[in-house]
């Protein structure tokens, strides 16, 4: 059962740990990318437990990545796993960048489109108040307010809400890629056995 006041996460030399098993270094990786092992993705349920474990963490508390590994591999060096741990999240990051300006230029669109349907609407409601003051001209004259200011709510979510879960996971992404990341091959420190 959970309890709040056991910490979740153990401290690795003042850092939150980031604490991964594997049996083998590749299943680090996508087994169903084709490209030489140093050019693969790395596993979506790897990569996917590394940014959920960061979320939890709070953002101003250092983290460590310590990722272990059961089997050594001798043709796979520690340097090519922490260079393609943080080669990821770099392109992640890269993408979600992209995201957020495609964003950014998509709400000045809107928002031209909106104040210009904003001011033809209001135009159009001034241009219905010399009409006859009965019931179809107030309604219609209202009408062509409502659809004014309404042609300002997307531009004005954009603005205001759309982009800020971006820019939240970029710098999630960010505080992973500044992670101390750590590869301990296990048996490297087993003991041989001895003559029996």
């Amino acid at each position: 059962m959970y309890n709040p006041h056991v910490p979740r996460y153990r401290r690795i030399e003042g850092k939150e740990a980031i604490e991964i098993r594997v049996n083998s270094v590749l299943q680090l990786f996508d087994s169903r990318d084709p490209a030489p092992f140093r050019e693969r993705d790395l596993d979506d349920d790897f990569t996917d437990y590394i940014v959920a474990c960061a979320d939890e963490i709070p953002t101003r508390s250092p983290l460590r990545i310590q990722i272990y590994i059961s089997q050594a591999d001798p043709n796979i060096h520690v340097e090519a796993i922490t260079q393609a741990v943080r080669s990821h999240f770099e392109y992640q990051v890269e993408l979600k960048r992209i995201q957020f300006y495609k964003i950014l230029r998509m709400a000045r669109l809107f928002l031209f489109v909106g104040l210009c349907i904003l001011s033809l609407c209001l135009v159009l409601a001034q241009w219905a108040k010399l009409l006859e003051s009965d019931l179809f001209s107030t309604t219609l004259r209202e009408g062509i307010v409502i659809f004014g200011w309404v042609s300002m709510w997307k531009p004005l979510e954009l603005l205001l809400f759309d982009w800020y879960p971006i820019y939240d996971k970029i710098r999630l992404l960010k505080k992973i890629i500044e992670a101390e990341i750590f590869v301990d091959f296990e048996t490297q420190r087993q003991p041989k056995a001895g003559p029996n």
